[in-house]
C-alpha cells in the first residue's frame, strides 16, 4: 500500500476519521461565531454556510483512500459557502489545502497541476462574478483572490508531491540494499561452496593417490608374497579408513566456526602427515630446521637445517595465524599427493624454512620412476593451492626443477611484531 502509487488501494485510516470530524466541528462553529457580528438581515444566510462548510469536513474522510471524490465533493462545498454568503462578506473552508496536498501524493503532477489549475480559476471566476453583481469590485482586488486561490490549490499540492519522491526515494534505497545485501549473501555462499570443494579436495585427492599406490604394489605381490600382500591389504584397509575420517572432518565445516577451528589441520600435523605417506612406502623426508620437532613413528628422518637445534624447535616456531597453518598443511597434502600420482617412486623433499620476516614451504620430488597413476582430468590442485595462498596474503610458485621432477614452494609473510 502506497500513497505514491494511485493504483494501489488505501484504506481509510482511524486518523483520516478524526481530521474529518475536527474539520466538520471547526470550521461550523467559526461561521456561527462569525455570524454574530453580521447584522441581522444577512445573518441567517451567513450561519447556513455552516451547513456545506460541515459537508467539506466529513468529506476529508475520503482525503486518502478517493483523492478524486473528496476533490469532488470540497469545491462542490465551496461553491456552495460562496452561494450562500451575503454582499460584502467572505468565508471559506480549508479542506482544500488538505485535498491538494493528498493529490500531489497520489498522482504525477503533469495530471494534478493542470486539474487543480483549472479547479482554482474557476472558483476564482466564479467567485468574482458573483461579488461583482452584488457589489462591484475594482479588478485589481479580483486578481490577488485568483492568486491566493491558486496557490491554496497549487502549494499543498507540490508539498505532497515532495513527500511522494521523497518516500519513493527511500523505497527504492532500501530496496537496492536489500538486492546488495542478497548479492552479498550469494557470494559469500559461493566462497564457502568454493572453500569446502578445496577441503573435499585435498583430503580426498591425499588419501585416494595413497589408496592407489597401495592397490598397485597389492596387485605386484598378491602372487609372488601373499603375506607382504596381505600387509599391503591391511595397509590399504588403515588409508581407506582415514580417507573416511578426513571426509568426516570436512563435513564438520559445516557446523560451528569453533567446531571447525578445532578440527583443522595445521603445522602440528604436518609430521603424522609424512609419517603416514612413509608407511605407504614412500621416499620422503622433512627438512624442518628443528621448527617441528621430531616426526612421529620415526625420529631417525628428522633433519635440521640452517644451524639450529633441534632442542629450540619452540622458540623458533613461527606465529601463523589458525587460517595460514592451514594453508601450509593442505597446500602440503596436495602437493605430496601430485607427487604420488605424477611421480610414482620418486623421492619426495618437505622443507620448512623462518625468515625473519617470512615462512616457507617447498615440496619438491624427483622424476617418475614407474608409470603414472593419474587417470587424467586433475589440474584442479594446483588452483586450489593458489587460492589458498591467496586468502592468507602469501604466494605460491610450482613447476618443473632442473634434472626432472617438480618443485612447489609456498612463501607466507610473518607479522614481526607478533613473532617477536
Amino acid at each position: 500500500m502506497s500513497l505514491s502509487d494511485p493504483t494501489s488501494p488505501v484504506s481509510i485510516r482511524r486518523n483520516d476519521v478524526l481530521l474529518a470530524l475536527a474539520f466538520a466541528v471547526v470550521q461550523p462553529t467559526v461561521a456561527f461565531l462569525a455570524s454574530a457580528s453580521v447584522p441581522a438581515g444577512p445573518r441567517p444566510w451567513f450561519a447556513a454556510t455552516a451547513i456545506p462548510l460541515a459537508a467539506e469536513g466529513l468529506a476529508l474522510v475520503l482525503w486518502r483512500s478517493r483523492p478524486l471524490l473528496c476533490q469532488a465533493l470540497v469545491w462542490s462545498a465551496e461553491v456552495a459557502t460562496a452561494l450562500l454568503l451575503p454582499a460584502g462578506y467572505g468565508a471559506s473552508g480549508h479542506g482544500q489545502l488538505v485535498v491538494s496536498f493528498g493529490m500531489g501524493m497520489r498522482f504525477p503532477l503533469r495530471r494534478t497541476a493542470p486539474l487543480l489549475t483549472a479547479l482554482s480559476l474557476t472558483y476564482s471566476t466564479y467567485s468574482a462574478v458573483i461579488i461583482w453583481r452584488r457589489s462591484p469590485e475594482p479588478w485589481q482586488l479580483h486578481m490577488v483572490n485568483a492568486l491566493v486561490t491558486l496557490a491554496i490549490y497549487l502549494v499543498p499540492m507540490l508539498g505532497g508531491a515532495a513527500l511522494a519522491s521523497s518516500r519513493r526515494y527511500e523505497h527504492s534505497r532500501q530496496e537496492l540494499l536489500r538486492r546488495e545485501h542478497g548479492r552479498q549473501l550469494e557470494v559469500a555462499l559461493i566462497q564457502e561452496r568454493r572453500r569446502l570443494a578445496g577441503e573435499l579436495h585435498d583430503v580426498a585427492a591425499h588419501h585416494l593417490a595413497g589408496i592407489v599406490v597401495q592397490a598397485a604394489a597389492l596387485e605386484r605381490l598378491i602372487d609372488r608374497d601373499p603375506q607382504t600382500a596381505r600387509e599391503a591389504a591391511q595397509q590399504l584397509r588403515r588409508q581407506a579408513k582415514e580417507t573416511l575420517s578426513g571426509l568426516r572432518s570436512v563435513v564438520g565445516l559445516l557446523r560451528s566456526d569453533a567446531e571447525a577451528e578445532e578440527s583443522s589441520p595445521g603445522l602440528r600435523d604436518l609430521p603424522e602427515l609424512v609419517a603416514s605417506t612413509r608407511a605407504l612406502g614412500v621416499d620422503i623426508e622433512v627438512l624442518d630446521g628443528g621448527l617441528l620437532g621430531d616426526e612421529p613413528g620415526d625420529a631417525t628422518t628428522h633433519t635440521t637445517s640452517g644451524g639450529v637445534p633441534s632442542g629450540d624447535a619452540a622458540a623458533c616456531m613461527p606465529v601463523l595465524s589458525p587460517p595460514a597453518e592451514i594453508a601450509v598443511f593442505r597446500v602440503a597434502q596436495q602437493a605430496i599427493s601430485n607427487a604420488l600420482q605424477h611421480a610414482p617412486g620418486s623421492p619426495i623433499t618437505v622443507e620448512l624454512r623462518r625468515a625473519e620476516d617470512s615462512f616457507e614451504l617447498s615440496v619438491l620430488n624427483g622424476s617418475a620412476r614407474r608409470p603414472s597413476t593419474d587417470p587424467g582430468g586433475g589440474g584442479t590442485g594446483l588452483t586450489v593451492m593458489r587460492e589458498r595462498a591467496d586468502a592468507v596474503g602469501g604466494s605460491l610458485h610450482a613447476g618443473p626443477v632442473e634434472g626432472g621432477g617438480w618443485r612447489v614452494r609456498l612463501v607466507l609473510p610473518l607479522d614481526r611484531e607478533e613473532d617477536a
